[in-house]
């Protein structure tokens, strides 16, 4: 019986002996799976913060032009991601010595008093399809938003370009879409950081569309140091053309669901001489039929510039000119001002960095611009003498960051002796910031 007893308990403590080391083993198994998990979800999560961070085209992006977009807008372009994100922003105080010339009641209606705004919400978004294929496109959000009313609220949302460009090389490319006409100097480039006054230059509002966006087929490419632009646009609106404040063919740009059979030819071309020396010119032809009036014109401009970068200053400089021909007499035109058919303008903007005497990495400028705009330089036409004036801009551009501009300036615009309107001085503060 003692010997039954004996057995039973060698076997059982056998049986617990090898029991506890497989428990063992198996608690150790257990343990390096977790670990494993862990890990695993661990890379799973770094992946899912990858593809976000990709998506938001913050990483491997640089803020630099290309073929003389702004930074924001080329941001898509130097980016090694698929998807990218930018955009600038604008808000601006201004106040009127007087009042301004305008025949809106807004204005009239708030004489003296300072207006805050605003300006511009701009997102960029472009996606990369491949190295070569590239969609990039601007959404304007103007005046805090979506046209609210047909009164005091002016203010829209529009795509002010959105193209597909087909990156066949450095020296050729094709972009076709609703695009930005390749002229001037503000037009392709015209984020807030990328000039030193709170305004555009005038010139390039009035003479020059600012922005002028259109549908169309460009050529563009950099060969050496020349970079070019050739293609054909649709022509604006001639209907349109000329407005209660003077402007030339601004208020005839199209776009969504545009109907026409008139188009134009544009170029542009840069050439960068080194040491922060760049000059060039633009031209555009065309032909435009009045949506509704049905009367043919024909439209030449052009211009030249020149940008110098270098040794703290800061200059840009463009002349030029615009020319209708055909049934110009025809064209409808709005309160009191006729549009002519020959305008021209210059201006010159000099800022100085005088932070850079202080070797601060800040940029702060001070800035002086005049202009000249004869918005009816046929001296044999008829039209009311209202728009030949001089502008002249004082004023301090301060940059904390390369992609923020805080600027000051004060403005007086000089109108002819024989114009109707009044001499307008004004006072604005604005912030805008590119990302």
């Amino acid at each position: 019986m003692k010997k039954i007893i004996v057995s039973v308990v060698a076997c059982s403590s056998l049986v617990l002996g090898a029991s506890n080391e497989e428990l063992s083993y198996e608690i150790e198994l257990l343990k390096q799976e977790m670990k494993q998990m862990k890990q695993e979800q661990s890379q799973t999560n770094d992946s899912i913060l990858e593809e976000v961070v990709n998506m938001s085209g913050s990483s491997a992006s640089k803020y630099e032009s290309f073929s003389s977009l702004g930074e924001g807008a080329s941001k898509v372009y130097h980016t090694n991601n698929s998807v990218s994100i930018g955009g600038y922003g604008e808000y601006k105080f201004k106040k009127y010595d007087d009042y301004k010339n305008s025949t809106s009641s807004t204005y009239n209606d708030n004489k003296n008093k300072g207006e805050f705004n605003i300006v511009r919400f701009v997102p960029y978004i472009g996606f990369k399809f491949n190295d070569w294929i590239v969609m990039n496109t601007e959404i304007e959000f103007e005046d805090g938003g979506a046209r609210s009313d047909g009164t005091k609220n002016y203010k829209y949302a529009i795509v002010e370009f959105s193209y597909l460009d087909f990156l066949i090389s450095e020296s050729f490319a094709i972009r076709v879409g609703h695009i930005l006409t390749p002229f001037g100097l503000v037009n392709l480039n015209h984020e807030p950081t990328s000039y030193l006054t709170s305004d555009r230059p005038a010139v390039e509002t009035y003479i020059i569309p600012s922005t002028w966006h259109t549908n169309g087929i460009l050529s563009h490419g950099k060969i050496d140091e020349f970079e070019y632009y050739a293609g054909f646009i649709t022509s604006p609106d001639s209907d349109a053309f000329g407005d209660a404040e003077g402007r030339f063919i601004q208020q005839g740009r199209l776009g969504a669901k545009q109907y026409t059979d008139s188009y134009s030819f544009v170029a542009r071309g840069t050439y960068n001489f080194g040491d922060g020396l760049n000059m060039g010119a633009s031209f555009m032809y065309g032909q435009s039929e009045g949506s509704d009036s049905k009367v043919d014109v024909t439209m030449t401009m052009a211009e030249v510039h020149a940008t110098y970068k270098n040794h703290g200053f800061d200059i840009q400089a463009l002349a030029t000119f615009g020319k209708l021909g055909g049934d110009v007499s025809n064209l409808p035109t709005a309160t009191d001002v006729n549009i002519a058919d020959s305008v021209n303008g210059q201006y010159l903007t000099v800022g100085y960095d005088i932070l850079s005497m202080l070797e601060m990495s800040h940029k702060g400028y001070l800035v002086a611009e005049i202009e000249r705009l004869d918005m009816d330089a046929n001296s044999q036409t008829t039209y009311v003498d209202n728009n030949r004036f001089f502008e002249y801009t004082v004023g301090f551009a301060y940059f904390p960051d390369s992609k923020i501009a805080l600027k000051a300036d004060y403005k007086l615009r000089d109108y002819g002796s024989n114009a109707k309107f009044s001499d307008e001085n004004s006072f604005t503060l604005s912030a805008g910031f590119i990302f």
